[in-house]
């Protein structure tokens, strides 16, 4: 929706033509300079080629900055110090984990709130219904005392997390290595030289794994579902056909140490850092559960959250607690309060034709929590360039745990992918979904169509073609989460994205993208949009 300005004397010319879609009336009379940089920015002509990614982030601020007025200058140099710090704490200058709490501050909210604003007012640009709340972080405590941090798609669906929301839920806790007295509030005191032991049920999921992270946010070796030996009388779902309804347990350990040459089964060593050099002061481990049988709400895939027994360096027990059910049958599920606004400030990397990343994260040497077990691919998408965006592929077998199919199932290429579609300043995950929810062809293809509400062809279940939302956003980003990282569909897309050799019987199984209008795929379907592209249609 765009809106004139208040007491606007003045028509600026209309900077938004291109825009599919849009009914462009931009006005603007006391801010001229501002608005006329904005349209540049919003039409592509920052150039940050030369930039890594967050870089350019920071570059199209400072731009913005350029030619801000009062009323929001310390709002876009907050804006721009909180990216500038992401890029410094992923650069390895500055720690992740001070940074991470300038990310996660609601307040972040307020300032792109009051920006967006400002520019609904000014410039008579507002997408979405213009509303913003700063809210809190209080939402995210869970009920067991062994995993006091709960994430799933209701507690943080919010900037910088850029979550999965279809079926992916996070269970963390946090160690100080040292002294007990002098462990933050919230952490669990370990002794150098310590252990702890987790004792857990298998959940009924297609995936999950505890994921250890340094005082940096590193990751360190991750301890995951098909390796983790099962209890005496317990069987590993996720190697074997399990009997129903009969519990299967497993026994893992964290040791605050460095690995020795053989390494114990089910133990993850955690006391250095990543490079295995230096000690780390604490330890973030967080439990991953991804497709969860149970569906995409906050759940535990089945089964209540393991228990947690601490030792000393000499063998002595200093705290235990029981299995614990993190949410009971009924229960309103707490939900975060923070929201962030449509910010009509466009993204850099959403280029013609489009680029894949496959990086963890921004193309940066720290981690910051990224699944180390995924291979990501992202690829970013623009109303500069169509109103609906499509993405075509062939499909991968996978195991659909959700209709009884065991995840151990032989024959499947991948454990899983999921798809999920993000706006760089908000986010948030607009729409997730899994890989058995994509349609096929009868050549088992599916042609995945990016776009608001507004633009959905009407088309879509003639042409076996499946629909995620884009959001109300200028542009945005569609994102893979393939597990496992070395999976060689996995390894081979990923290497192929980025210019390698991709042998023919493979060539297929390569998403491929063009951008194209809601009139023209009602009319010729995906072959008309690939066609006009310059794509072969196969």
């Amino acid at each position: 929706m765009l809106l004139p300005s208040a007491g606007s004397l003045l028509v600026l010319v209309v900077f938004l033509l291109g825009f599919p879609g849009w009914t462009v009336l931009a006005i603007a009379d006391e801010s001229p300079e501002f608005c006329s940089t904005l349209a540049g920015v919003n039409r592509g002509e920052v150039d940050t080629r030369e930039f890594p990614e967050l870089a350019g982030h920071v570059r199209v601020i400072e731009t913005l900055l350029d030619s801000s007025p009062d009323e929001i200058r310390n709002d876009l140099t907050t804006l721009r110090d909180t990216f500038a710090a992401w890029l410094n704490a992923v650069d390895g200058e500055v720690p992740m984990s001070q940074t991470f709490a300038i990310l996660r501050d609601p307040e972040l909210a307020g300032v792109q709130g009051r920006i967006a604003d400002y520019i609904a007012e000014e410039c008579g640009l507002r997408l979405g219904d213009g509303r913003y709340n700063v809210g809190s972080l209080a939402s995210r405590e869970g009920r067991c005392p062994a995993w006091p941090s709960v994430g799933n798609p209701l507690t943080f669906n919010h900037f910088p997390n850029l979550p999965d929301i279809s079926g992916g839920n996070y269970f963390a806790q946090r160690y100080w290595v040292g002294k007990a007295e002098d462990a933050p509030p919230g952490m669990f005191p370990v002794e150098p030289g310590g252990r702890v032991k987790i004792r857990g049920q298998y959940p009924r999921a297609r995936y999950f794994a505890f994921h250890p992270n340094d005082e940096d946010l590193n990751n360190l070796r991750t301890l995951r579902d098909i390796d983790l030996d099962p209890d005496e009388g317990s069987i590993n779902p996720f190697r074997e056909v399990p009997k129903k309804d009969v519990p299967n347990y497993y026994t893992a350990w964290l040791v605050f140490d460095q690995p020795p040459i053989d390494p114990a089964p089910n133990t993850y060593y955690v006391g250095a850092r990543k490079s295995g050099i230096r000690p780390t002061r604490w330890v973030w481990n967080m439990l991953r559960l991804y497709a969860s049988d149970l569906g995409d709400g906050p759940n535990s895939g089945g089964v209540p959250l393991p228990a947690l027994t601490i030792y000393g360096a000499d063998g002595s027990e200093s705290q235990h607690f029981e299995e614990c059910e993190p949410f009971q049958p009924g229960e309103m599920h707490a939900e975060t309060d923070i929201l962030f606004p449509v910010l009509p400030i466009a993204d850099h990397r959403a280029v013609y034709p489009a680029a894949w990343s496959t990086s963890s994260n921004f193309d940066s040497p720290s981690d910051t929590l990224a699944n180390a077990d995924v291979q990501y691919l992202a690829t970013f998408f623009s109303r500069r360039h169509g109103d609906i965006f499509i993405v075509r592929a062939k499909n991968l077998r996978t195991a659909d745990s959700r209709e009884g199919q065991p995840v151990s199932s032989p024959g499947m290429d991948i454990r899983l992918f999921t798809l999920c579609t993000y706006n760089i300043w908000s986010g948030s995950a607009q729409d997730c979904m899994l890989e058995q929810e994509l349609k096929e062809d009868e050549e088992g293809f599916y042609t995945l169509v990016i776009s608001d509400q507004t633009h959905k062809p009407d088309n879509l279940e003639g042409v076996d073609a499946s629909w995620i939302d884009w959001g109300p956003y200028l542009d945005g980003q569609l994102t893979y989460r393939m597990v496992y990282r070395e999976n060689p569909f996995a390894r081979r897309i990923a290497f192929a994205l980025n210019g390698g050799f991709v042998p023919r019987e493979l060539r297929d199984y390569i998403p491929r993208s063009a951008p194209c209008s809601r009139a023209r795929f009602e009319e010729a379907g995906w072959k008309g949009c690939f066609e006009d592209a310059g794509l072969e249609a196969r």
